[in-house]
C-alpha cells in the first residue's frame, strides 16, 4: 500500500515536470509533503530505485533547467 501511494505521488510529480517543461520554464522549485520521495530525489538514490517513475524524474532533473527540492 505504501509503495502504491509513493508510486502515485512520483507519477504526479513526473507529469508536473513534463507539463512545466512544455510551458518553457527555466527554473523550478519542487515542494511535496512526501518527505521520502523528496529525500530519494535529492540524495541521488533515484538511480537504484525500483520505481520507474522515480528514475524518470531523475532524468528530468538533468534537462537544461534549474530544479530545486
Amino acid at each position: 500500500m505504501v509503495t502504491d501511494i509513493f508510486q502515485i505521488e512520483a507519477l504526479a510529480m513526473l507529469e508536473g515536470l513534463k507539463l512545466t517543461w512544455s510551458w518553457g520554464f527555466q527554473k523550478l522549485e519542487i515542494e511535496s509533503d512526501n518527505a521520502l520521495l523528496i529525500d530519494t530525489l535529492c540524495n541521488g538514490s533515484t538511480t537504484v530505485s525500483n520505481i520507474a517513475e522515480v528514475r524518470m524524474i531523475h532524468e528530468w532533473f538533468y534537462k537544461d533547467w534549474e530544479v530545486k527540492c
